[in-house]
Order: C-alpha cells, then structure tokens, then sequence
C-alpha cells in the first residue's frame, strides 16, 4: 500500500464582501483568542454579506436560488502559517474550557484552514450571492458551496461532548451583551432543545 501523501491546490471560486473586516477568532500564543472588543465593534456586521462568485464559476450557480439554505466552505485567509502546526486549542479561545485536539473543534487555527458554515440564502443577483449568518470576513476565498440538504446535512439522534455546552452557553453569555437582535443570534437559542440531538441530551436541558 503507497502511503506517499500528494500536496493539493484549492483554487478560489468566489470572494466574500463584507463590513466585518476583523478576526473575532484569531491565533495567539500558540493558542486561539477571542477578541471580545472586536466582537463589540462589529455586532451584526458579520450577519449579512455577499458572497462574490468568478466569472468562470458563474454557470455553477445555476439552479442554487431555488434553495433557502447553502453551505460555504471558506479559507480563513489570515491564518499565519506557524499557527497551522499546532494541534490543540481552548475551543472558541475560552481559557476555562480545557484544551482540545483541533479537530475536535470548529477552530478557524487548523492544518488546512477550512471552515463551513451553513447560511440562508436571501438572493442571488448574477454572480453575487447575499447571505445571512456567514462568520466569514471580507476578502477571505471561499472554496466550495453546495446546498444545504436536511437528509444529508441534519442527521437525527446527535451527541455533543458535554464541553461543547459549556462553550455555547459562554458564548451565548457573551453575545447577549452585543449590539445583536435575539433571533439573529444563534448563541441565543437553548441549544438543548435542537430536534436533532438525541432524547438523552434533550433531556439534560439546563
């Protein structure tokens, strides 16, 4: 068996347009950091965004607008490249949440610094996407979008690591104080009641 690992180029397909122009989540120390006051300052601004597709991907949208919901795979463009060789982290940089493995997490700091996220999709106008809910910010390469399907996308009977409430609950702690409506903010819900989680975890409702 050849276990020879090739290196692979991931071209852009498109670049997002947004206000929010700051890391909330950034490498520090060898660690990630949540940078609260960049937090403050952008509020909402890294709700709504567009997402600008390359002429020669334009045909590839064909078809996306009869869809509510898309899933973009973006490249976290200000990810130094020392800061992709470290393996754990304190996840979403809360320092009372013990260390993680990278992988355990939604880290933006990570061997190849790929995120996903799902977004509403609130239009499409030629090649500009305008979206809610993508935590990207402006001028970061997106890679990939594909459309959100329930079946494949929201499997049932779903277990988190019980850090992982921890993390939402601090999170939504935090958000709470920003310049943010309620129903955009998806720290705000009790997560403990997503009809996807198991009925255990459902049940632990805190």
């Amino acid at each position: 068996m050849n276990n020879t690992m090739s290196d692979y180029i991931i071209r852009p397909i498109g670049i997002v347009k947004s206000t929010a122009d700051k890391e909330v989540l950034k490498y520090s120390n060898k660690d990630i950091k949540l940078d609260f006051d960049v937090a403050s300052r952008q509020g909402t601004d890294l709700k709504k965004s567009e997402i600008i597709i390359n002429k020669e991907y334009v045909e590839c949208l064909d078809g996306i607008e009869d869809f509510s919901h898309i899933v973009v795979l973006f490249w976290t463009h200000k990810v130094p490249n020392n800061a992709r060789q470290i393996k754990r982290v304190h996840p979403a940089g809360l320092k009372e949440i013990p260390i993680k493995g990278i992988f355990a997490t939604r880290s933006p700091v990570r061997p190849n610094p790929i995120c996903k996220t799902t977004v509403k999709l609130i239009k499409r106008k030629g090649a500009i996407l305008f979206v809610d809910g993508l935590d990207a910010i402006d001028n970061t390469p997106v890679v990939d979008i594909k459309p959100h399907i329930p079946f494949y996308d929201s499997p049932l009977n779903v277990k988190l690591a019980d850090w992982m409430y921890q993390v939402m609950q601090k999170l939504k702690e935090l958000t709470s104080t920003l310049k943010i409506n309620e129903s955009s903010n998806p720290y705000s819900i009790n997560v403990r009641s997503h009809p996807c989680l198991c009925p255990d975890q459902q049940k632990n409702e805190q």
